[in-house]
């Protein structure tokens, strides 16, 4: 089976530290499991190291793989060089 993409996972500002973002990331594993899905596979920015290395507490690990950032002008025009990394957790049977 293949990978259940997890994207746009977050939490308001205010309510960080507060446990949501695993709570939602348990959810998104359970979810993934119940479809045959065997891991998760996700996109971040590459200069938000904070959020990475969330990630990768949390058992991703980085597939050596980019992704380009998307240039779309009505959301502004990155003030410099952004790529999105491919980042994966294998899932266990739970």
């Amino acid at each position: 089976m293949p990978d259940l993409y997890l994207g746009m996972l977050s939490v308001e500002p205010a309510q960080q530290a507060r446990g949501l973002g695993k709570f939602l990331l348990r959810a998104a594993e359970s979810h993934a499991r119940q479809l045959g899905c065997t891991s998760i596979l996700i996109s971040v920015i590459s200069v938000r190291d904070e959020l990475l290395a969330w990630y990768e507490r949390h058992g991703f690990r980085r597939t050596g793989e980019t992704a380009a950032f998307p240039t779309d002008t009505r959301f502004g025009i990155p003030r410099q060089q952004l790529d999105l990394l491919l980042l994966r957790k294998p899932l266990s049977e739970e």
